[in-house]
């Protein structure tokens, strides 16, 4: 299923945040996403309404044509490597408060792509939209393959997001190939350069028990760089493919895993390893 929100949204908004709430009221269980989305880190979504000031039609308007344009092709090839298809879940397009550009989770009793326009202009990713679908059709497939909640397997264990990025930038790298959607010049090289240091940053914070959202998060940057958990994870479903398959990778236990994050992010970085070619 499509659901496409952004219709209703330009009839009624007038960029205040209370034609916003008349909209997003329209949808309740996609209100309640955002909502729960910023209580889970303990912030009120209320002061963040002022985020929607920054966005204007034109922009969102770009966003949403890019984004329709890409879906079906991407959609396309995911079917083709690994034969599933939009029947098995959702697509949400909507205007929310930069939950995210695209974010998967539960919804409408299916594992569905919520992709967050105002997250996406205020990116700037008009041009490599295409990676970004991938990289959340990615999210979708290891959902599925793994037949389990990726957000609960992520509450469960912080270090899993390594896995579970990892695996969906793997199969963007696979369906469009670089430059990656988050990718500014020069920044694939500098994190191939830094990877030893960036594993001990993130091992240091898993033995710490302190939050990874640095190496996530948009609104964030380590050492001066955004999205650096996205190259580590790659690094380390590449690392997995010495051993397993995709669909293996996608199946391991917990166990296993937390195993193998702990192992990879103490190892060595290999020279002549592949350096994301989307082969």
């Amino acid at each position: 299923m499509l659901l496409d929100t952004f219709p209703r949204f330009l009839e009624g908004w007038d960029g205040s945040p209370e034609s916003w709430l008349r909209y997003i009221e329209e949808y309740p269980e996609l209100f309640e996403k955002v909502k729960w989305d910023y209580g889970r880190y303990n912030m009120d979504w209320r002061e963040y309404l002022k985020l929607l000031e920054k966005r204007n039609a034109e922009e969102l308007k770009l966003a949403h044509e890019r984004l329709l344009e890409a879906l079906p092709k991407v959609e396309k090839r995911i079917r083709e490597l690994f034969g599933i298809g939009p029947e098995r879940y959702n697509v949400v397009i909507y205007v929310g408060l930069e939950n995210g550009a695209g974010w998967v989770t539960g919804f409408a009793g299916k594992p569905s792509v919520l992709f967050g326009l105002e997250a996406i202009a205020g990116l700037g990713w008009y041009e490599r939209i295409g990676g970004l679908v991938a990289h959340e059709l990615g999210h979708m497939v290891h959902w599925l393959l793994r037949g389990e909640d990726l957000e609960k397997l992520e509450e469960e264990e912080q270090a899993f997001w390594l896995y579970t990025e990892g695996f969906a930038q793997r199969v963007e790298d696979l369906v469009t190939g670089r430059p990656w959607h988050l990718e500014s010049e020069g920044w694939f090289e500098w994190c191939s350069e830094n990877e030893a240091t960036l594993k001990g940053e993130f091992l240091g914070r898993i033995e710490a028990n302190e939050p990874l959202n640095s190496f996530f998060g948009s609104w964030y940057r380590l050492f001066g760089k955004q999205f650096t958990g996205y190259y580590l994870g790659y690094r380390f479903i590449r690392w997995l493919e010495n051993e397993h398959s995709l669909e293996e990778i996608a199946k391991l236990k917990k166990e296993e895993l937390k195993h193998r994050i702990l192992l990879f992010l103490r190892s060595p970085r290999q020279k002549g390893t592949d350096e994301g070619s989307g082969s």
